[in-house]
This record gives structure tokens, C-alpha cells and sequence, in this order.
């Protein structure tokens, strides 16, 4: 299952992040899952948890399943995972998939 957004505005995919922060791109899928996740988790090896979602347009389970993995482990270090943008999106797909409060007791989101 994969849910995608229609923009009228175009937004190509950012970085993969700085210091602070990683940027997801357009697409969150299970052919990006394993680079996020390992941008993740050096984001949490740092004490940070915030990700900019303002590019994604399509996420499917497997990348619903890093979110609410990654929000699980940020909270057994004491932070909560958060993230800007496409929250629309992200609760549509975590509903779709009857996730949608474990997504939001473990993630932060925001427009």
C-alpha cells in the first residue's frame, strides 16, 4: 500500500541532512527505507530527533514502519521523534493502516 499527495507546487527532494536534521525526499518507500534509516539513526546517536517531511508525496507501509520505529527509539532515549510537513499524508497512510494513534503517541507532528 503506498498513499501519495498531489502539490501544485513542485518540491525537489532535499538533502539528506545536516547536523540538526534529516530531510526526507519525495518518496518514502521501501527503496528508501534503509538510507533514512541509517540517517536516523546518527541523527539519535546526536541527541536529535527532528525530520523535514515538507517533500514527501508518497510514503508506503515499510516507510510507515521506520516512522513508528523511529519514534519508538527516540523515546527509549528520552526524545520524541519530530516531524515538519506532510502530516496529512503521514496520518492518512498510518489511518489507512489502522496505525494511526500509535503514530502520533510516537511522533510529533506538525505542518
Amino acid at each position: 500500500m503506498a498513499v501519495s499527495r498531489q502539490s501544485s507546487r513542485k518540491r525537489s527532494p532535499r538533502g539528506r541532512g545536516d547536523a540538526t536534521q534529516v530531510a526526507l525526499g519525495a518518496s518514502l518507500t521501501i527503496v528508501e527505507t534503509r538510507t533514512l534509516q541509517r540517517s536516523l539513526n546518527a541523527l539519535l546517536q546526536r541527541g536529535r530527533a527532528e525530520a523535514d517531511a515538507h517533500a514527501l508525496q508518497t510514503i508506503d507501509t515499510a516507510g510507515l514502519q521506520l516512522l513508528l520505529a523511529a519514534g519508538r527509539a527516540a523515546r527509549a532515549r528520552g526524545l520524541t521523534l519530530k516531524l515538519s510537513g506532510a502530516r496529512a499524508l503521514l496520518l492518512e497512510a498510518a489511518t489507512s493502516l489502522g496505525l494511526g494513534s500509535a503514530l502520533t503517541e510516537v511522533v510529533e507532528l506538525t505542518a
